[in-house]
């Protein structure tokens, strides 16, 4: 904790948490390219004969002639309902890969469906990551997307429901966010508290509960904060910058309502 002291005296003290910070999503092997960064980012996917990709369902903006693509039911039936029914996902997933014959490269474009950033997270096949519903974009084939069921507090109380995204395996994960992205690394036995709705991705071994914003629920409430996630370190969790539930609360006085008068005025036209 800062020295209330040092600091009236304007001495520069070390804060002892972690602080957000950017995380850096270039891929060294060129096979991800981020386009057009800033709030509408996409991602240029590099496709060969032997590395092909897999995405969410609809985010292709375009892709070269070569280029072909099969849809499957990842993890099969029922592994596939979870994903599309309650962790946020498509159904399907679609594969692009290189036809054979043709020259030795292809590209794929991606976006997502909100505007915001992209990450990019490498995987040594010794972490996996937990993915908040809507957030997961692509990965390479060699990542496993399957389906992880929250504890009774956090499928109540989370925000989410009772299912999230889980990464497995080795290669590279793509994650999209409404709004930038903040990493935190937290220290061993470091806690951060973050709204659930600008959640984004963190490792599986992390601890995490359900608690106050603040020590009194009754002023958690007042504060519009509720209840919030508990992430306790050591390990890895990025958050977003904005929240589509905060953007939809906001809308709420400026749609008309099922009785309005932008209904007559269309009728009366």
């Amino acid at each position: 904790m800062a020295d209330p002291a040092k600091v009236a005296q304007g001495v520069a003290v070390q804060y002892a948490g972690s602080a957000a910070q950017d995380h850096n999503s270039f891929d060294p092997s060129g096979k991800y390219k981020l386009r057009f960064q800033g709030a509408f980012v996409t991602v240029e996917c590099a496709i060969s004969q032997n590395d092909s990709i897999k995405s969410q369902g609809g985010c292709m903006v375009s892709m070269s002639n070569n280029v072909l693509i099969d849809t499957s039911l990842e993890g099969g039936l029922g592994a596939s309902c979870l994903r599309c029914c309650c962790a946020g996902g498509s159904m399907f997933l679609s594969h692009y890969m290189l036809a054979s014959g043709t020259v030795p490269r292809g590209d794929v474009m991606l976006a997502p469906s909100c505007p915001g950033d992209i990450i990019m997270l490498s995987m040594d096949g010794s972490t996996n990551w937990c993915l908040s519903p809507g957030n997961f974009l692509a990965c390479d084939e060699s990542v496993n997307i399957t389906t992880r069921m929250l504890d009774a507090a956090q499928g109540c109380c989370g925000g989410s429901g009772f299912f999230v995204m889980e990464a497995n395996g080795r290669g590279r994960l793509l994650a999209s966010t409404y709004g930038a992205v903040a990493r935190y690394d937290l220290q061993p036995g470091e806690v951060r508290k973050i709204d659930n709705g600008y959640l984004v991705a963190w490792q599986s071994s992390m601890k995490w509960s359900i608690g106050r914003a603040t020590t009194s629920l009754w002023q958690s409430f007042l504060s519009g904060e509720g209840l919030v996630a508990c992430f306790e370190g050591p390990g890895t969790v990025f958050v977003q910058t904005r929240s589509l539930k905060t953007l939809a609360d906001a809308l709420v006085p400026y749609l008309p309502s099922g009785g309005g008068g932008a209904s007559s005025s269309n009728n009366n036209n």
